[in-house]
This record gives C-alpha cells, sequence and structure tokens, in this order.
C-alpha cells in the first residue's frame, strides 16, 4: 500500500532534516574558519562572492531547480524522464557559461571605489564554481521527483560542506591565506556535481544515452518558457542576499564579513523550511495539478503550521544563545545579537509564511517576482541611510521590514485564487513562543545570584518545555491542525 500524504512528507523532511544538521556542523566548522582564521575582512570578501554565486545559479539553470518537476510531470508518459533531466542538465550547463562569463567581465569592469580587490578577486575565482552548483542543483532535484531524498542529503549534508571545509583548513595549513577559502568552496562545488551526476544515474536507471536526441528548436522553446520562472528564483536569491551586498557596499569588507557570521548563524531556522521544501516543492506541483488551488490552498496552510512550530523552537534557542555563540568568533561579533535575533524572525516570517508563495510562483510568476521586488525594495531604501548609524542592525532591520511586507502580498494575492485562511489560523504557535519567551526571561530574572552553569541552562530549558506544553495542548485539542493529509502523492 502506497504511503499517504502525511508519511510522505515527514519522512522526505525528516531525512532532509538529517542533512542540513550534517551540513550545519560541516558549516559551522567552516565558519569558525573563515571568520576566526582568515578574518573579517577576508571572509567578507569570500561572503560577497559566495552570494553573486548563489544569486547566479537560478540565473543560469533558468529556475529548473523547481521548474524540472511541472516538466517531468507533463513528459512522464511519453518520454524516459532521464532524457528529460539531460535535457535540463545541457539547458543549465549553456546557461552557465553566459553566466559565468558575466561575473568573470563584471569582476574586471566594477570600479575600485565599489568593490574592494579582495572581493573582486573572489568573485573572479568563484565563476567556475557556478557549474558544479547549476549541475547538482538540477541533477539532485530530479532525484527528488522519485521521493528519494538519501542522496540529496550526502551530497548537501556531508559531500559539499565537509569537502570544503576539509579543503578550506589545508590550504590555511599551506599559507594560502588570500584563496583557501575560495579554494575550498570550488572543491566542494564540484565534487558535488559528479556526485549528484551519478546519483540521478541511479534513480534513474542509467540515462539510455544511445536513444537520448536533444532537439535544439525544443529546448530552446522550452527554455524561452523558463524565463519567467527563473527571473522569479533570481530574483528570491537576490531579495534573501540585497542586504549582504548593501553592507559589503556600505560598511565594506570587515562589516560584511561579520554581517555573514550572523547570517550563518540563523541558519538552523532556515533549514528547518528548506527540509520541507525538498519534498513540498514537488508535491504541491502535483497536488495542484490534481486537486486544484483551494484543495492546495488547505494543505499548505497546515504545512505552514507545522513549520512555524518547529522554526519557533530554533528562535528560542538563538535568543537563549545567540551571545554566546557570536563571543566564540571573537570580540568583534558579539555587538550582532540584536541583528542576529531581528534575521531569525525574519526568517521565520519568510519559511513558514513563504509556503503559499509555490503555489503563486507555479500559477502566476510574475507575482512572485512582485513580492521579491518589494522585498528588495525595502532592504534598498532603509539600509543605506540607515547604515552610518545603526551599523548592520540596520540591514536586520530591513530584512525584518521586508519579510512582513512580503507575508502581506502574499495573503493578498492568494486570496484572488479564493484561497483565504482564518487571520489568526497560525496564532497559537506565536503565542506559545511568546509564552516561552517570557518564562525563560521571567526564570533568568529569578536566578540571578545563582551558579553562572545554572543562569545559563535552566532559562532556555524552562522556555522550550513551557512551549512545547503549549503546543501539545493544542494538537490534541485540534488534531488536523499540522496534518499534511490533503497533498497528492500519487
Amino acid at each position: 500500500m502506497a504511503a499517504g500524504p502525511q508519511k510522505v512528507i515527514v519522512r522526505g523532511a525528516g531525512t532532509n532534516a538529517l542533512s542540513f544538521v550534517l551540513r550545519f556542523a560541516a558549516r559551522a566548522g567552516f565558519l569558525w574558519i573563515g571568520a576566526h582564521l582568515y578574518g573579517a575582512a577576508t571572509y567578507g570578501a569570500f561572503s560577497l562572492a559566495v552570494a553573486v554565486v548563489e544569486l547566479a545559479v537560478p540565473i543560469a539553470s533558468l529556475g529548473l531547480k523547481r521548474m524540472i518537476f511541472p516538466w517531468l510531470e507533463q513528459e512522464a508518459g511519453s518520454r524516459n524522464p532521464a532524457h528529460v533531466l539531460l535535457d535540463a542538465l545541457v539547458i543549465g550547463i549553456l546557461g552557465t557559461l553566459i553566466v559565468a562569463l558575466v561575473i568573470l567581465a563584471a569582476s574586471l569592469a566594477l570600479p575600485a571605489g565599489v568593490v574592494s580587490g579582495g572581493t573582486r578577486f573572489a568573485l573572479a575565482a568563484l565563476a567556475p564554481a557556478l557549474a558544479g552548483q547549476v549541475i547538482a542543483d538540477i541533477a539532485l532535484a530530479a532525484t527528488r521527483w522519485k521521493h528519494v531524498m538519501r542522496y540529496e542529503v550526502a551530497g548537501r549534508g556531508a559531500i559539499e560542506p565537509y569537502v570544503g571545509t576539509a579543503v578550506a583548513a589545508m590550504a590555511w595549513g599551506m599559507g594560502w591565506y588570500a584563496s583557501g577559502l575560495l579554494v575550498g568552496y570550488a572543491a566542494g562545488s564540484f565534487v558535488l556535481a559528479i556526485y549528484a551526476l551519478w546519483s540521478a544515474r541511479r534513480t534513474f536507471g542509467g540515462f539510455a544515452l544511445a536513444g537520448w536526441r536533444p532537439h535544439p528548436g525544443q529546448l530552446m522553446a522550452r527554455s524561452t518558457g523558463l524565463l519567467t520562472a527563473s527571473g522569479s528564483d533570481a530574483l528570491t536569491a537576490l531579495a534573501q542576499r540585497a542586504d549582504l551586498y548593501l553592507v559589503g557596499l556600505t560598511l565594506g569588507d570587515a562589516a560584511a564579513g561579520v554581517y555573514g557570521v550572523i547570517r550563518q548563524l540563523r541558519t538552523p531556522i532556515l533549514q528547518v523550511r528548506q527540509a520541507f521544501d525538498g519534498i513540498l516543492t514537488p508535491i504541491i506541483a502535483r497536488t495542484l495539478s490534481h486537486a486544484g488551488e483551494i484543495e492546495t490552498g488547505a494543505a499548505t496552510a497546515a504545512a505552514t503550521r507545522m513549520i512555524l512550530t518547529a522554526q519557533l523552537a530554533v528562535v528560542l534557542l538563538m535568543v537563549a544563545a545567540g551571545e554566546p555563540l557570536l563571543a566564540l568568533f571573537g570580540p568583534r561579533y558579539t555587538g550582532g545579537y540584536a541583528a542576529l535575533i531581528a534575521l531569525s524572525l525574519a526568517e521565520t516570517l519568510n519559511g513558514a509564511f513563504g509556503v503559499g508563495e509555490m503555489i503563486i510562483y507555479y500559477l502566476r510568476p510574475a507575482r512572485a517576482l512582485a513580492i521579491n521586488s518589494a522585498m528588495i525594495a525595502v532592504t534598498v531604501i532603509v539600509i543605506p541611510p540607515l547604515a552610518s548609524r545603526l551599523g548592520i542592525d540596520a540591514a536586520a532591520l530591513a530584512v525584518l521590514i521586508a519579510a512582513m511586507v512580503a507575508v502581506w502580498l502574499r495573503r493578498s494575492w492568494l486570496a484572488d485564487f479564493g484561497i483565504r485562511h482564518h487571520s489568526l489560523h497560525a496564532a497559537p504557535p506565536i503565542v506559545a513562543a511568546g509564552v516561552g519567551a517570557i518564562t525563560g526571561w521571567g526564570l533568568r530574572v529569578a536566578l540571578s545570584g545563582f551558579p553562572p552553569t545554572a543562569v545559563a541552562l535552566l532559562p532556555p530549558l524552562a522556555a522550550l518545555a513551557s512551549y512545547a506544553l503549549i503546543i501539545g495542548i493544542w494538537v490534541r485539542r485540534r488534531p488536523d491542525a499540522l496534518s499534511l493529509a490533503r497533498f497528492r502523492v500519487s
């Protein structure tokens, strides 16, 4: 008997979560190596270059990390799915050649007053790594169409980050202080690409190359049809990174390094959403195809509540442990606590309430473009005038405001499809988190004067316990609140 939607999604999210735990462990090592050993300025230049590469991936691949799913669904009955993947890889590789050349040209053409020499060098050095990221995105996405998550876990969770961390550490030991982080990132990207191709071949039982005949005209038509979706993905990537670019431009590489560390520390909250994305993206496409907008909207509302519940637990931990975490990287980083909390809240809003954007993405890609354009506009308006007075806090504040604007826009445009949720449908986790935060704060005050270990450990444990208690009561009273049974998995 086929597994139900709840089991498929939770199992896929759980498997993907393991990938992120492994990846974050490696990322933490890479982060410490980059920020503590290489220094804030070098890490800042590296962070800015990686942000450019990550922005370029959806442009070069034409958004095929997500759009390969409807393509596979449409042609599943008439073509070998492996040939659809090969077509997608051809499109991605050609796009990569074009975009990588643009990055190289930009690294040479940008005026000295706009970017530092370190950032210019990092951009040129990482442009070829774009190919590895694009190939891996498309090939691993195809394995997820088969509901196979173990390759994503091994590739993104272990192979890429651990190879990158090991190479960066060895490069430091060899004295490559200017390029070690770049070499590590490139090594991780190319090894991942090789593994992703091998994984896709195993998933599809071979590529059947003898029977594959690419048709340039059809590929061109397909590429043209993907432009809007690619633009949406690129704007999403830009909206997620515009704050870092502006910090680098207005405050310099060292400030970008500090801000880059803060952005990395909020990664567990981002990864809660990403753990679900890997399996939800193809399932939402399938649910839309077979059940329509209203049913898909009801299903994604439950997914929103589930993701929000998990993310807010991580936010409570971040509130409690954020300052000690920042102190691990040195005294220069400890002033970023307020920015860390603001970014954590913004990531929670974007993560949980952004699930419904997948519906907009598939049905009205232009509106998804508008959401991300609005987020970018907020960051551009808020950061430059406030950066000189607030420093990196200005960027975090802008990101939080942008997330609030995006929530309002998504809700308004989903209503145009007939998808209307009660304004308080996700209130219980928020209330529970508020109670948890007050409980933790109250206990911290009550324990003043007690041993430091008790003051450090007991308040966050009490906050999480009260949060879990309220969530448990809510779920018992409303068993369907976190049910994902409305999704279609076959």
